[in-house]
């Protein structure tokens, strides 16, 4: 896999390189292979959008999910205006790549249709002379959406069988959305059947993912229904369903979008991609593209569920700094061997210098009732304008908001679910870098979210209406990302 264009490359986040093009990370396509992630991904221009929109394949590789290696482009347009999301399967020392390919008629009416490409490399892609090599077939299917193709060998059926991102072409528009089935004997010349799953649920079940876990087989799609939006699961104990809903169907937050797993057999990655906000400000429109995101997925052996956590290698990034001495400025707070105690009825919180990108880790013990506990983040001396990371033990989930002058523009509020009881012990792990801030919660959940406004050097932590104790405060210094 050595080619003189490749570059290493060490970022908390994957964006191109090309600082020229304005280049963004869009839709990723993870694949495992000995002992490396391969992760494709749509490299997007300036977030550009539909209907003109000239989308190409970029290639980034690693071992351990913190160093990279970012490789020439796999695929770019050709005949195909644009070359959209997709899959990548191995069969018999050939990797089949099936992507999106955009066309559009003089008229200028776009057109989704499946195209193929082979390697065998990984690097060097040559497509399909046959291609397009699927269009939607228009009794079942409405022209307007066929993409996102995920195929997979069916033991049972002795097929190969590939889910497609479709619209029904009957029924109401918002709720037509379909996984649209397709089925071949040799990876190259499919058949359309009838759809996979087609719940009525939305107007979009994009980039499909499926896979079998210990009994339970998942399937991911990305879009939304009602308040719920970004990548969300259904499981199963068959891959003929029925596909149950679990409690918390979402891996993290509304702009943790089109994300896909690849695993070694034993552990199983989730990458996705945190759009940026037009004019850089926390108040801005979720644009299309940004950075490159990955987290592990932890299996709940009870029922099943699915939850997610930050893949221990990425806890190294980094170098180590030095521990930070918080200054109380609210509330009782006590240093007791080392815990950082906090007591009040009221509001408590204490603050430490640590401005720049950071890994921050700490634990907090309730002792007795604690209503609230968090973190303060990239706030001024003052406290007059940062993030709040507020953990609610009593209502089992977590929220990321930020706060300031009366009147001026604020980040909506964005919460995630946190299966927990008041009396246990937390563990959280914050990255801060650049615009982008994540948050985990006790291997179990995650959040992404974009800041841009505030900038401040301060980090707090806090306790509200209550008693307990900050332990293993740990800070490493991360770099800067390399655009």
């Amino acid at each position: 896999m050595d080619d003189p264009v490749s570059r290493p490359v060490d970022a908390v986040h994957l964006r191109p390189t090309d600082r020229s093009a304005n280049a963004w990370f869009g839709d990723p396509v993870p694949f495992y292979w000995e002992g490396t992630y391969h992760l494709f991904y749509v490299w997007d221009q300036g977030h550009l959008v539909l209907p003109r929109v000239c989308h190409k394949w970029g290639h980034f590789a690693s071992r351990d999910l913190v160093h990279w290696t970012e490789y020439p482009m796999a695929i770019e347009p050709g005949e195909e205006a644009s070359c959209g999301t997709g899959s990548v399967f191995h069969q018999d020392g050939t990797f089949h790549m099936y992507y999106l390919g955009r066309y559009f008629t003089t008229n200028g009416v776009m057109h989704e249709t499946l195209c193929h490409a082979t390697s065998t490399d990984l690097v060097h892609w040559t497509k399909d002379p046959a291609n397009p090599i699927s269009r939607p077939d228009l009794s079942r299917y409405a022209a307007t959406d066929w993409r996102d193709g995920f195929p997979f060998w069916n033991e049972e059926a002795q097929e190969y069988w590939m889910l497609v991102t479709a619209s029904l072409k009957d029924g109401p528009e918002p709720f037509r959305g379909a996984i649209a089935l397709l089925a071949s004997k040799d990876l190259r010349s499919w058949d359309v059947r009838d759809p996979y799953w087609a719940p009525h649920l939305t107007r979009h079940l994009e980039c499909p993912d499926l896979f079998e876990w210990n009994g339970w087989w998942y399937l991911l799609f990305s879009g939304g229904h009602n308040s719920t939006h970004g990548t969300l699961y259904r499981r199963a104990r068959s891959l003929n369903g029925p596909w149950e809903t679990p409690r918390v169907e979402t891996f993290d937050g509304p702009f943790f979008y089109a994300a896909k797993t690849a695993g070694d057999g034993r552990r199983r990655m989730l990458f996705g991609w945190l759009g940026t906000r037009a004019g850089d400000a926390d108040s801005g429109w979720p644009q299309w593209g940004g950075h490159g995101l990955v987290r592990e997925l932890v299996q709940d052996p009870a029922d099943g569920s699915l939850w997610v956590k930050c893949p221990p290698e990425r806890l190294q990034m980094g170098v180590p700094a030095p521990a930070p001495q918080f200054t109380p400025r609210l509330g009782e707070w006590r240093d007791e061997d080392g815990r950082l105690v906090a007591a009040s009825p009221g509001l408590a919180y204490a603050t430490a210098d640590l401005p720049g990108n950071r890994l921050i880790r700490f634990r907090f013990r309730p002792e007795g009732r604690a209503r609230r506990f968090g973190a303060l983040l990239r706030t001024d001396p003052a406290l007059t304008g940062g993030y709040r990371l507020t953990i609610d033990p009593e209502g089992q989930r977590f929220t990321l908001s930020s706060y300031g002058p009366e009147g001026q523009p604020r980040l909506q509020a964005v919460d995630r679910p946190l299966p927990c009881t008041p009396d246990q012990e937390f563990a959280v792990t914050l990255f801060i870098s650049g615009s982008i801030l994540e948050v985990f919660v006790n291997d179990r959940a995650a959040l992404a979210v974009r800041v841009y406004d505030h900038r401040g050097p301060s980090f707090g932590l806090f306790v509200d209406e209550g008693r307990g104790a900050f332990t293993d405060v740990v800070v490493r210094t991360l770099p800067a990302d390399p655009w």
